[in-house]
């Protein structure tokens, strides 16, 4: 930047202002807005001094709305221009004025400015007191952006995002078996009886045969799809990305609807542990209609209804988060808590036990007489196959499109749910009275 043309005559008379009255204020106005021109004109345009040159005629017509308050120009030759440079003298000049002129207090008390306390006195100076430079006497009814004047006029600006309460990721996802499907339906082979030994005795005892028997399970695909419609105008008008918040959606609904299929569907178009006819069914006692009614005892009931180790590893509690609170409040026989809280490593537990939540399971709200809500079992005894992943597809060569502007999203997928072992799990339910 070239070095400006700086009259330092100009700007020592800045410095030297002496404002005594009210005369010698309305003077040194006129002075001050001439001088400003002067600088303006002669020296290139540094910080904030290209405002203050468009301001100039508003800075000396505000200025001469009311003489009394505007006198705080007085701390002008207050300021510190211990400067090296003449035009950092020449910014900082403009800076002040320019803070006089739009009530900026904190940079004016920063400058070591001052703000007058008592208008009749030119010597009553003091720094804990709001002044306004553009005081008037308030004529007229102002329009204003409320319901009253103009606001009709005053557009609210929409921000580019959209509020929501994201739904939960999927509990299960990560829990169940799941295995890609290159057909449609696979059958997977399953143990029905095992076999036996038979001991002989003094070498003459006969064997006997024991042959294994076998079942069969069968994992079936089946699609399920959603879809949009949206007009070619509200996407371009829109603030946010509608296309990817619309995908966002549609993923996050899978995730709620996968563990729906899993744990909690009733034949629409699978059945969940809570539904299937093959689990453990344990029914609470006479009276125990609530949620809110189960105790220690059942949990421990619950446990013994999966009657092998080898059913019970990696078998874990899945309910409600809103029914892990129940547990937060009861206590074992010996007065310790059935729900613990995670140390180090370690996640919290129920009866030493881990537990998943999901919103899939019955809250405390559908709380109702024969309802199950708890299950106990290992996840990978639930079979997941995917036959088709999520699929997004765009359409806008529609006769919808044609005559009416409409654009589609569609979101499809392929994908099948079975409880694998239902033996392996138990479930507990309120009983139907």
């Amino acid at each position: 930047m070239p070095e400006p043309i700086i009259n330092e005559n100009k700007i020592e008379m800045i410095e030297k202002i002496d404002i005594k009255n009210d005369t010698d204020l309305n003077l040194q106005i006129n002075k001050i807005a001439e001088t400003i021109n002067a600088i303006n004109k002669e020296s290139a345009r540094i910080g904030d001094f290209d405002l203050i040159k468009k301001e100039n005629g508003e800075l000396k017509a505000a200025l001469a709305v009311n003489a009394a308050d505007i006198i705080a120009l007085k701390a002008l030759k207050e300021i510190r221009f211990a400067l090296k440079r003449s035009e950092e003298k020449m910014y900082n000049i403009g800076k002040f004025l320019y803070a006089c002129r739009h009530n900026n207090l904190e940079v004016i008390r920063d400058m070591k400015g001052h703000i007058q306390l008592n208008k009749n006195s030119i010597e009553d100076w003091k720094a804990n007191k709001d002044w306004n430079i553009n005081a008037a006497p308030n004529l007229g009814t102002a329009l204003r952006g409320d319901s009253s004047t103009g606001s009709i006029l005053v557009p609210d600006e929409i921000a580019a995002e959209i509020l929501r309460v994201p739904d939960d990721p999927s509990a299960m996802m990560n829990q169940v078996r799941s295995v890609n499907m290159g057909v449609r339906k696979i059958t997977f082979p399953g143990k029905l009886a095992g076999t036996t030994w038979t001991w002989v005795t003094n070498e003459v005892t006969a064997k006997t045969e024991s042959n294994p028997t076998f079942n069969d399970v069968d994992l079936e695909a089946e699609t399920a799809a959603s879809w949009i419609a949206f007009t070619e105008e509200f996407q371009e008008d829109a603030l946010v990305d509608i296309g990817s918040y619309f995908i966002e959606l549609f993923r996050e609904s899978w995730q709620t609807e996968f563990d729906k299929q899993c744990l909690n569907s009733d034949a629409s178009p699978f059945t969940g542990v809570l539904d299937d006819s093959g689990v453990n069914l344990l029914t609470l006692g006479a009276g125990k209609t609530s949620f809110v009614d189960v105790t220690f005892d059942d949990m421990v009931a619950l446990v013994a209804k999966l009657t092998t180790q080898s059913k019970r590893n990696g078998a874990k509690f899945i309910m409600h988060v809103t029914i892990v609170d129940i547990f937060k409040g009861i206590k074992d026989d010996n007065g310790r808590f059935l729900w613990q809280e995670p140390a180090g490593l370690q996640p919290a537990t129920i009866m030493g036990t881990e537990y998943i939540t999901s919103d899939a399971m019955p809250d405390i709200t559908d709380s109702a007489i024969s309802t199950a809500f708890i299950a106990y079992g290992n996840p990978k005894y639930i079979l997941h196959g995917s036959r088709k992943g999520l699929e997004f597809k765009f359409y806008d060569q529609t006769s919808d499109n044609l005559v009416y502007d409409r654009l589609f999203l569609r979101a499809r997928t392929r994908q099948a749910f079975v409880t694998s072992i239902p033996g392996a799990w138990a479930v507990m339910k309120t009983p139907s009275a």
